[in-house]
This record gives structure tokens, C-alpha cells and sequence, in this order.
């Protein structure tokens, strides 16, 4: 499958997931459920693409580009995709009949019991797969699906209170002790739950159940989500796999325990809190070295952007063999933030940018150097690059100064920018991908003392583009103002 032009989640391995997805594979295939993983990662550093190549590695049914519907087994992709064959998957499943549902809590946040939502989808589930089975004379006996009928209509008889942060403090582990161990309405619904999947599954079935963007999700909702995992889905034949960003699902259970007042101070007993309910964290690393997949993005079939970059700045990619290529990726690939749907993004608009420019034939070519800078303004910092459109000398005398670290006072424009060194950058990499697997995420921050008064310092954000800045102004000191006009997409005017 071809890489998605678009900011959709993607089949293709242009990030190198596959042998991350064929160990996770593995290690859900030999745990000991109930079971519940955490994929981490800030938004868009692909945590849902990497889900849908799991659910594909576990034999889920996917949309192929011919328009069929099939799993990879059926398709014989196993190996060309996972370097796996039918065989060893099938020593690893080790004979479990695999059941996969796929939820998206953010879209039923508004619904009175995220639970019952849910536990609707898992219905869903099972009916179609009756109904289909129904039609191809393979289903024999029918009754045990009646189960599923009646759990939705139990379950809103059911209710969760949330704890109070207060209580969680002052009584520690015996709140926890009878929150969790309660053997009443929680206790029976998960008996029932569990002999409700068996029946169906039978002795060696797995449902596995992904939940994607759970840290898009009102905080209460994401809480009470959580809570029903933990207290009435907790059966021995469940797994779960959870999409989120760790720092703001902690951000959402810290308001819901702090009554939206000081915040911040909650944030380690949310920590806590979630890792009471995942069995594993994995923070999602992004590589490093995105030359790979800038490549597929900026697309060698696009010839009609090909020759705009050869009549704007006189670039020669022809059959991607000239110098001109890779110097295009490697200023792409170390001057943006390593995340995905950034990179995506950011790629697709520049396309746009670019082909908003006007070139007369008189004029000098332009440097697409420089329209990468102030592309990277507008789409990152706007403010920045709308105080060059309007007053252009701003770039000389702000702008540079500021990148080279020459201004004892900046602008206030520059507020909260990081100018990222070779040893920030280093270390960045290393911190951000243990906590969100996203180069180009903000830093993780310590922790606040609940004890303390003061309140932890915002979260800053690396200017990445000063680095081609900087190695622009070696070359040339002074950007004439009308130079920079004509980097700019302007209105016509007859």
C-alpha cells in the first residue's frame, strides 16, 4: 500500500513500524490477559497507523487499494509486510480463535456512559460477524449471541462514582482496596461479561479491543472509561490496546480529580492513577532520520511539482540523480519537528506555497531555502511571519539577530521559543522520545512539588527552522525587503 497524501492514518511503513508491530504482536499473543497496553505518543506521531498495522498483524480485516476487504492472510502479505509466514504466526497464536474491535471513545464522549458505548460496539461486533456467518450457512447454533443483547441494558444499571482526589489521598490504599475489590455490581457484571465472550469465542478466544484517541476525550469521559476497563472489563479473555498522549491523559485526569482548580499539582497522582490501570507502557519512537519518509511525501510522481521547482529555483531532480534532491530532503529533514503529521502536513502545504509564488522572467531565481523559512513561520508561528509580510526589515533585524543569539532583549514575538544547539537538540531527542516517542514535542518538564507554592514553568517550543536561519545569514547577511516580497505569495493587482 502507498503512503496517504493526506492526514489519515496509514497502512504503509514509511516510519519502519513493522518489526515494532510483529514483537508487539508476539508479546500480546503470549501474555496472560486481562491485559491492558499503553501505546504512547503525542498527537500525530502515528500512534493510530501503528494500531491499524497491529490489528492488521493480528488478522483484522482491512480496505485494500483494489477495493476488497481482507485480511493479510488472505491477501499473502504476511511476510511482505511483517517478514513473518502463515506458520510462525500461527506457532505464536498458539490455536486462540482472535476477535478484534476496534472504539473510538472520542466519538461517543457526549453519550450519557462511555461503558455502554462500548459495550455497544462489541455488540455491533458480534452481530454482523452472526449475520455474516448466517449467510454463508456456517453458524450452527445461534442462542449464545442473545447474551450480548441484554449487557448494554445492564450496564446502565450500573454506576461508577468517581473518587475524589481527597479520598484517594487520605485513605491511599484501603480506598483502593474497596474501590477496586468491591464484589457487588462490578464483580457480577464482569463474571457475566466474561462467560458472555467465552460463549461466543469459545475456551481459547481473545477479544482483543483497540481504543484509539482516548486523550481527545472530555477528562471525565476518559475517566470513566478507564474506571469501567478497570472495575467491570477486566475478564481473563480481554485485551485491550489504548492509543493516547500520556502527558495530556494526565492532564485530563488531573482537572476531574482537582475540580478544575490548580491543576498542575494533581498531575502526579494522575500519573499513579494511570498506572494502576496499564499493565505496559510503549512510548512510540519516531526515527530519528525522517529522509525516508520526507521522500515518500514530497512524491516522485508529482512531476507537476517538479517542474515548479525547477522554473522558481532552478533545481534539477530529474529522475531523482542530481545533487539538487537529496540537499532538498536533508534541509527538510533536519530544519522540522521528527512528527509525522507535522512533517505531512507541513510538506503538503509548502507544495501549495511554493506554487502561490509568482516568478517573472526578468527576476533572479528565488531560494527555496528561504521559502522554506517563511513557510515554517507561517505554519508554525504565524505572528512571526505576519510581522515580516508586513514590515520585511523585521527579518534582518529581529529575526536573524535572534537566531544567532546577538539580541540581549527579543522581541516579545519570541516568547516561549527554544532555539534548539547541538547538545539541546541531543538531549531533546533522547527526553522526548522516552515520554512521547515524538521528536518535536515540548520537553517533559519536572514535576511540580504539590507542596510548593510556585506554579512549574510552561512548557517551551524548539524553533527548528533557526538552525537554516542561521546557515542562510552566513551566506548572505542582508535579505533585500523586496527579495523577501517575492518569497511571499502576494494578491495580483490589475
Amino acid at each position: 500500500m502507498g503512503i496517504k497524501q493526506n492526514d489519515e492514518w496509514d497502512y504503509a511503513d514509511a516510519l519502519g513500524h513493522y518489526d515494532l508491530v510483529r514483537n508487539m504482536g508476539h508479546r500480546l499473543l503470549a501474555c496472560q490477559p486481562p491485559y491492558v497496553v499503553g501505546i504512547c505518543g503525542s498527537w500525530g506521531a502515528g500512534k493510530t497507523s501503528f494500531l491499524r498495522k497491529l490489528w492488521a498483524y493480528l488478522d483484522g480485516k482491512i480496505e485494500w487499494d483494489d477495493g476488497t476487504v481482507a485480511t493479510i492472510s488472505k491477501k499473502g502479505e504476511r511476510q511482505a509486510w511483517f517478514k513473518e509466514d502463515e506458520k510462525a504466526f500461527k506457532v505464536h497464536a498458539r490455536g486462540k480463535k482472535l476477535e478484534l474491535v476496534w472504539f473510538n471513545p472520542w466519538q461517543h464522549q457526549f453519550e450519557s456512559s462511555p461503558l455502554v458505548a462500548l459495550l455497544n460496539e462489541i455488540r455491533q461486533y458480534f452481530s454482523l460477524k452472526r449475520k455474516l456467518l448466517n449467510e454463508v450457512g456456517k453458524l450452527g447454533d445461534v442462542a449464545v449471541h442473545a447474551t450480548l443483547n441484554s449487557m448494554s441494558e445492564f450496564a446502565k444499571d450500573l454506576t461508577m462514582p468517581l473518587p475524589s482526589a481527597k479520598a484517594i489521598m487520605e485513605r491511599g490504599q484501603e480506598y483502593e482496596s474497596e474501590h477496586f475489590s468491591s464484589a457487588l455490581g462490578s464483580q457480577r457484571f464482569r463474571e457475566f461479561f466474561e462467560a458472555a465472550i467465552e460463549s461466543i469465542t469459545g475456551e481459547r478466544g481473545l477479544l482483543v479491543i483497540f481504543i484509539d484517541d482516548l486523550d481527545r476525550c472530555e477528562g471525565e469521559t476518559s475517566y470513566r472509561l478507564l474506571e469501567a476497563l478497570k472495575l467491570y472489563l477486566n475478564a481473563k479473555n480481554c485485551i485491550y490496546m489504548l492509543g493516547l498522549d500520556q502527558q495530556h491523559l494526565e492532564n485530563s485526569i488531573a482537572r476531574v480529580l482537582s475540580g478544575e482548580k490548580e491543576t498542575w499539582r494533581y498531575r502526579p497522582l494522575a500519573r499513579d492513577y494511570l498506572g494502576k490501570m496499564l499493565q505496559t507502557t510503549f512510548p512510540l519512537p519516531v526515527p530519528r532520520n525522517a529522509s525516508a519518509y520526507i521522500s515518500m511525501l514530497l512524491n516522485k510522481d508529482d512531476l507537476g511539482f517538479h517542474d515548479q521547482l525547477r522554473q522558481l529555483f532552478g533545481l534539477n531532480i530529474n529522475g531523482f540523480v542530481d545533487d539538487d534532491w537529496p540537499k532538498v530532503v536533508e534541509t527538510l529533514d533536519f530544519n522540522l519537528p521528527h512528527n509525522p503529521r507535522k512533517l505531512k502536513s507541513f510538506v503538503a502545504s509548502w507544495k501549495i506555497y511554493i506554487t502561490m509564488l509568482s516568478k517573472l522572467a526578468a527576476e533572479d531565481l528565488l531560494d527555496w531555502r528561504l521559502t522554506l523559512i517563511l513557510h515554517y513561520l507561517a505554519h508554525f508561528e504565524e505572528p512571526l511571519y505576519r510581522r515580516i509580510e508586513q514590515f520585511p526589515n523585521f527579518y534582518n533585524q529581529h529575526l536573524v539577530p535572534y537566531c544567532q543569539q546577538l539580541s540581549r532583549r527579543p522581541h516579545s514575538l519570541f516568547d516561549g521559543l527554544e532555539i534548539p544547539s547541538d547538545e539541546a537538540v541531543t538531549f531533546f531527542a533522547s527526553a522526548t522520545e522516552m515520554e512521547s516517542g515524538a521528536l518535536g514535542s515540548p520537553p517533559v518538564m519536572p514535576t511540580a512539588d504539590p507542596e510548593r507554592e510556585e506554579q512549574p514553568l510552561p512548557e517551551p517550543r524548539f524553533f527548528w527552522i533557526s538552525r537554516l536561519i542561521r546557515e542562510l545569514a552566513q551566506k548572505q547577511r542582508l535579505i533585500d525587503a523586496s527579495v523577501l516580497r517575492r518569497h511571499m505569495p502576494q494578491p495580483s493587482v490589475k
